[in-house]
């Protein structure tokens, strides 16, 4: 009886150290090479736009080297043959009084050719000591209150004025000691040297020389 005990006890202890260590080695694999919580952390796949194809894509779309741009920046020139040369402007100067009433004065100061038209600088001075009430015309009756005459007898209307394109249809004053600078525009580039007779609204006409 007592050797059927101790073997018996010997088996029993000897199950039981082999449970312990089979116990201690699932530990040490769970622990060391097989995936956990942590792990998914430290060694899952990385952000694709960090790393992935993703990001060389979006580098070369949006980047400083798009071929569309590289194209543009780098393509031959124009084939287009260069534009006709307009003549050199000039400037003559005038300076003829077309009114003088009262110390109210208006003043031809100067005239510009460019671009094949011409261009008549006028210049309302109130050298009086009272308020000068003047008043532009509508666009429309604008049109048709002022013309130069050439040598060859056309008349020519202005295609553009200040009162037109400032103050239409409006009345105002100059006050006592100020000035305002007024302009016609003309469809037409008298010669140097020519002569013309200016209308400008109801002042007295004036023959202008170009020189």
């Amino acid at each position: 009886m007592k050797k059927r005990y101790v073997g018996l006890l010997a088996v029993i202890v000897g199950t039981a150290f082999l449970a312990v260590i089979g116990t201690l080695g699932g530990w040490y694999l769970a622990d060391g090479t097989a995936p956990g919580p942590a792990d998914l952390t430290a060694s899952g796949p990385a952000d694709p736009m960090a790393s992935g194809p993703a990001a060389p894509t979006a580098a070369a779309g949006g980047g400083t080297g798009s071929p569309s741009t590289g194209s543009r920046t780098s393509g031959p020139a124009s084939s287009e043959s260069p534009s006709k040369e307009q003549p050199a402007a000039r400037t003559y100067q005038i300076d003829r009084l077309v009114y003088d009433q009262a110390g109210l004065t208006v003043r031809l100061v100067s005239a510009e050719i460019t671009g094949g038209k011409l261009r008549l600088n006028l210049r309302y001075r109130n050298g009086s000591s009272v308020a000068w009430p003047v008043s532009c015309p509508t666009v429309e009756v604008d049109r048709t209150s002022s013309e130069i005459v050439l040598p060859d007898g056309r008349s020519v209307r202005p295609e553009s004025t200040w009162c037109a394109t400032t103050r239409a249809g409006e009345s105002f004053s100059i006050a006592a000691g100020e000035q305002v600078d007024s302009w016609g525009a003309f469809p037409v580039a008298p010669e140097a040297g020519s002569s013309f007779e200016l209308t400008w609204y109801d002042f007295p006409s004036l023959d202008v020389r170009l020189r």
